[in-house]
């Protein structure tokens, strides 16, 4: 059996995770829903996903609009405490401090932290679509991760990232680097991460109630410390947004065949 929740599950609060995962397991085992004692932490996320052990996880919104909901059950999505709708989320732009951005005149380099991700790379190309930025001539660099992407901000080594609202929370917290970029603008809001199973249609209820009261069960720090304020169950059509804004602008992007709609349903 997999279960993980690797969407920020950063290591300065990995105690705080296995903590809430404990609740979590808890609140399944008594529904009859058995999960494994620890939360699977790997590298190859496409991997668990796709997965036909996972009991419990957690994707990004883009991947799964654009082929995971023909491979998993949705469960919903999880509420966060940053100012938006519960099981929705936003994007911070962020540049080098004192660092005037115009997106429409902007043409790089921006990074991204992978070109499946909703947060960092789809939001970031809808905004600067939505300028009227030139994109075929915007320098687009992959960092791996939000982290590092903005470490490079910054260092100077780009001019702009779109970064995951929760994520840019943990990094003023754990970061240094994020003293050092200011917040120039931030994304629409999305529906949020989506926690997905590959277990029967049967369980999805069991699997939502059982979040649903693990997050009630958080005592005040560790809700504090993870962010998390609720759940929000959803309809793998909810995300249907997702996959229109994606296929709005795939086209004029500027490396031709970079963005295949191909790495978004084969597992690497």
């Amino acid at each position: 059996m997999l279960a993980g929740l690797p969407m920020y599950d950063w290591p300065e609060i990995s105690t705080a995770m296995d903590e809430f995962w404990t609740l979590l397991r808890g609140c399944l085992l008594r529904r009859g829903i058995d999960a494994p004692e620890a939360l699977t932490r790997q590298d190859d996320l496409v991997a668990m996903w796709h997965s036909p052990d996972l009991v419990f996880g957690q994707t990004c919104a883009l991947p799964f609009a654009m082929d995971l909901n023909r491979h998993v059950r949705l469960i919903g999505s999880p509420a966060y405490d940053i100012g938006c709708a519960p099981g929705c989320y936003y994007s911070l732009l962020i540049v080098p401090k004192g660092r005037s951005t115009k997106l429409e005149r902007f043409r790089g380099p921006v990074v991204i932290n992978e070109f499946s991700s909703q947060s960092g790379f789809a939001t970031l190309m809808l905004s600067l679509v939505a300028a009227g930025a030139q994109m075929e001539e915007v320098d687009i660099r992959a960092s791996g991760g939000h982290r590092a992407s903005i470490r490079a901000v910054a260092n100077g080594e780009a001019e702009l990232a779109a970064i995951d609202v929760v994520s840019f929370t943990l990094a003023q917290r754990y970061m240094p680097e994020a003293d050092a970029v200011e917040v120039i603008g931030c994304t629409r809001p999305t529906p949020g991460m989506a926690l997905i199973s590959a277990l029967p249609d049967a369980a999805t209820d069991g699997l939502a109630g059982a979040f649903g009261e693990a997050v009630e069960q958080l005592s005040p720090s560790l809700r504090r410390e993870l962010l998390l304020t609720g759940f929000l169950r959803r309809r793998a059509e909810d995300y249907a947004s997702v996959a229109r804004d994606w296929l709005s602008i795939e086209e004029r992007l500027p490396t031709e065949g970079a963005y295949s709609l191909k790495s978004f349903a084969v597992p690497r």
